[in-house]
């Protein structure tokens, strides 16, 4: 569909579709323009203590899950105010895939950016072939619980004890349909108070099935096209831990996608969480969560499924962003290289544009294959940056191009106001110029001073660790936020912050990047100002709580109904 005729048409279905809720202060804001202000991360994963290497096994097959790599979750798990990291593992492919001889590893935070390794410990150890990871307190006990996805489907549950995580997967009553299952993202899709869980499923493959590829008359890993795609899965939380599989009641079976992402945020802002699922080369998906409690897909009348073309794309991470500060979440798409990181700017409720050429995107990132993608701010000016990770699929892509390389230079781009971004990646320190082959990402405040920082688990290499060194950051507020009406985790609160005359908003998401998890704190760079002058927070459901003068360089719990509580990252446990 050409562009001008596709905007003329989502223009006269604007009238059909809902505005949400939004506060009467409804005025953009201001951003400050912070095109002097550079980015700079230090590689630090020798010096972190992080040691973990992704192994998928190879062969001369070609199977396709070889090259699709792993996810991260930068998240505290042991609830002492730190970011932790959990990284996913790969293996064999075929009927009896296990875990690679490395495994899973988590790494627990001292608070200042040292990791010691902690797998066997708390049984975090691989159990097959992992993609996906998601974290989320699915019991409402205070300490949150980890879900993985599985190439065969085996996926797991694994719930947090405070000490040690302990499988409870079929206690949990978990499906496992042998297919292969992508990202994942806990949710309160029912707003009833506790977190259900969303499963993004991409093709059925088997090494039986499997389809041979050629290009130039050279092997090469297999395009999704060739095979059958697989329904998502919705399982729906009974308030005592218990799932059930209520897919089909919501809708989402009756027409599979080959999913591989997932962003879950309130897009209509109206206190409930809505879903994205970005598919493989074909329409993408944004299911709206409605106040009568279905799910009503509208991706194609918003906009925001196909590239400005009206084509389907490789659609390979997902995330949403405010980047253009007009109050509005906007959604941003990772795809295969000669196509664009897409940028679905939310011009006005729930109609969405294309615009990755215009905001200084597109020309960049066609140059790109990209998978996990982040938005954060990263200069503490409040306005969020955008973060994505690439590495090509085909491994002998140099027997094709002369162009073209396997592993790729990592993508920054820093914010520079009024909705514009400008490519800083060759400027930014040593950590963006490693070529890898990467694919999760997840991102968090690793050594406790304020700025965020990344972690990658690249395909068939190490994990990289990067520090936020960048060199004139503006002031802070971190904010740890924990239900009590609403899920514990808090996922699905918006934030609302007034900075002097600025308006920033933030919201805890469920899922976002590719098969990953970045951490559920809320961080919000001020600038040089010094306070948070009035915060309101819209927990999920209904609840609204206003919170004034959060004073810069702190950290914050806070627990629903309660006051705010200053913490020091990783100095003790804050107990459920």
């Amino acid at each position: 569909m050409k562009p001008r005729l596709r905007y003329l048409i989502l223009m006269a279905l604007a009238v059909i579709l809902p505005s949400g809720c939004r506060d009467s202060s409804d005025t953009k804001a201001e951003p400050p323009r912070s095109a002097e202000i550079e980015l700079a991360f230090a590689d630090r994963t020798v010096q972190s203590g992080v040691a973990f290497a992704h192994r998928p096994t190879r062969t001369e097959k070609k199977w396709l899950p070889e090259i699709m790599g792993s996810g991260v979750a930068v998240v505290d798990i042991d609830r002492d105010g730190d970011a932790d990291i959990l990284l996913v593992n790969s293996g064999s492919v075929g009927s009896q895939a296990r875990p690679s001889d490395a495994g899973n590893k988590l790494f627990l935070n001292d608070g200042k950016g040292g990791f010691s390794d902690a797998t066997e410990t708390w049984g975090f150890n691989g159990i097959g072939y992992g993609q996906g990871i998601a974290v989320g307190d699915a019991d409402g006990d205070g300490w949150p619980d980890v879900f993985l996805t599985e190439l065969n489907g085996d996926n797991r549950l694994l719930r947090n004890t405070g000490e040690k995580f302990e499988d409870i997967t079929a206690k949990a009553r978990i499906p496992n349909d042998g297919k292969w299952a992508t990202s994942a993202g806990f949710l309160d899709v029912d707003n009833d108070g506790d977190l259900d869980i969303y499963v993004v499923r991409y093709v059925i493959f088997s090494t039986e099935n499997d389809k041979a590829a050629f290009r130039n008359r050279i092997q090469i890993y297999p395009t999704p096209i060739l095979f059958d795609a697989v329904a998502d899965q919705i399982l729906i939380n009974n308030g005592s831990g218990v799932f059930s599989d209520e897919s089909a009641r919501f809708g989402i079976t009756a027409a599979p996608k080959k999913g591989l992402a997932l962003a879950i945020g309130d897009i209509d802002l109206n206190g409930r969480s809505d879903i994205y699922v970005a598919n493989d080369t074909e329409a993408n998906q944004l299911w709206l969560n409605e106040p009568s409690g279905r799910l009503r897909e509208i991706c194609g009348i918003a906009g925001c499924a196909y590239s400005d073309m009206g084509t389907g794309e490789g659609s390979m991470g997902a995330d949403f962003s405010d980047f253009d500060s007009n109050r509005r979440p906007d959604i941003s798409v990772t795809n295969f290289q000669d196509e664009v990181t897409s940028i679905y700017s939310q011009t006005s409720p729930l109609l969405f544009e294309e615009i990755a050429d215009r905001v200084g995107i597109g020309a960049a990132s066609r140059a790109r294959l990209s998978f996990g993608i982040d938005f954060f701010d990263a200069n503490n000016d409040g306005l969020e940056d955008l973060l994505f990770v690439n590495g090509h699929i085909e491994d002998n892509i140099n027997l094709n191009s002369d162009t073209v390389t396997f592993p790729q230079q990592n993508s920054l781009f820093l914010n520079i106001g009024d909705g514009k971004f400008r490519d800083v990646s060759d400027s930014s320190g040593d950590a963006l110029k490693d070529m890898q082959v990467s694919r999760g990402l997840a991102t968090g405040d690793l050594n406790g001073d304020g700025l965020i920082d990344f972690v990658v688990n690249n395909n068939g290499g190490t994990a990289q660790v990067a520090f936020n060194t960048s060199p004139r950051p503006g002031n802070f507020v971190v904010l740890w936020l924990e239900g009590t009406k609403a899920n514990r985790s808090a996922i699905g609160a918006r934030l609302v912050a007034k900075i002097g005359e600025r308006t920033i908003e933030r919201q805890v998401m469920g899922a976002q990047s590719y098969l990953s998890m970045s951490d559920l704190r809320i961080h919000f760079g001020l600038g040089p100002a010094e306070k948070i002058d009035e915060l309101t927070i819209h927990w999920p459901g209904s609840e609204k709580q206003v919170i004034n003068d959060l004073r810069a360089g702190a950290f914050y719990y806070i627990r629903e109904g309660n006051s705010p509580v200053v913490f020091v990252p990783g100095e003790k446990r804050i107990e459920p």
